[in-house]
């Protein structure tokens, strides 16, 4: 968004970077309901989240060689009280890039896929874990960026590779299908702890350990205090959730070596390309070619006349 000096502006936006400072007035960066980025100055004793929407009043001055935002009333979407919850959940989205995703059956799919794992070692370890960080796993982006970046990611991303992996066990045989159930339900839960939220930012963790490692810990952990240490299916979940990266240069310190562990893999990249290619091919016209897709190598996709 251009600015321009002395015009007013009446906008919503979420903060993703600032610079605190003693001075009148400090720059916060904040995105915009279009994806693009706008400086505005806030004074000094007015403080900011990163990761939260607010909602803004200002107008265009000048600062140094360039014009910015003076904020002359700053509100968090969360307290507009003139606003239903329907209409925060609508500016949201625009501002997050959410795409649209129904809590209610995602989860309740994961919970019934759960219910119905016949062996206790791996339902008891996998329900005791979900239910430690429901909250977080329903509404946390599955990433950063690239892929499921937004509201409700973790989740969808989850649901999508749940169906794809149980999908495989009905075509081939000699698949546990109780591990590909606990093994993918897992596999990226530990996210809530990589990552700070909404805040396109990694944690202290996310950035030392990583939500690979991260969920092996969290197994181990589990098992111990629910006596299930040493047991053969402790082993098993912590390999299929330690390799679903493949190799030690995407963060798995081993290569899959069951092959429970190679479908978990699979289907776990193939939701993390196939989702944000469709997304991009949403936003593209007939005809033409999509913004690249970095989880495809940066190549663009061509949305053909017979796209759905």
């Amino acid at each position: 968004m251009i600015v321009y000096e002395k015009e007013k502006y009446d906008f919503y936006g979420i903060v993703t970077d600032f610079t605190p400072s003693n001075h009148d007035t400090y720059p916060v960066i904040m995105q915009i309901e279009n994806g693009d980025k706008v400086v505005v100055r806030l004074k000094y004793d007015i403080k900011v989240e990163k990761g939260t929407i607010y909602h803004i009043n200002g107008i265009g001055d000048q600062y140094k060689t360039k014009i910015h935002i003076y904020v002359s009333e700053i509100t968090p979407l969360k307290e507009m009280e003139s606003l239903s919850a329907k209409e925060k959940d609508i500016i949201e989205n625009k501002i997050l890039g959410n795409v649209e995703v129904d809590e209610e059956i995602s989860m309740n799919y994961i919970m019934k896929s759960i219910e119905s794992i016949e062996n206790k070692v791996l339902k008891d370890i996998t329900k005791d874990i979900v239910e430690r960080y429901k909250d977080k796993f329903i509404t946390y982006p599955a990433a950063t960026k690239f892929h499921h970046a937004y509201k409700n990611g973790l989740l969808f991303h989850t649901y999508n590779a749940l169906r794809l992996g149980i999908a495989y066990t009905n075509i081939y045989s000699h698949i546990n299908l109780d591990l590909i159930k606990s093994g993918i339900i897992l596999h990226d839960i530990m996210k809530v702890k990589e990552i700070k939220g909404f805040e396109n930012e990694y944690s202290v963790e996310g950035k030392l350990l990583g939500h690979v490692s991260l969920i092996g810990q969290e197994i181990e952990k589990t098992a111990y205090k629910l006596g299930y240490e040493g047991e053969e299916e402790v082993l098993l979940l912590k390999h299929v959730t330690l390799s679903h990266h493949l190799d030690g240069e995407f963060g798995s310190p081993k290569r899959p070596q069951i092959i429970e562990a190679l479908i978990v893999h699979l289907v776990d990249s193939a939701d993390a390309k196939i989702q944000p290619t469709i997304e991009a091919l949403e936003k593209t016209k007939v005809g033409e070619f999509s913004e690249q897709i970095y989880v495809n190598e940066r190549d663009k996709y061509y949305k053909h006349k017979l796209s759905k």
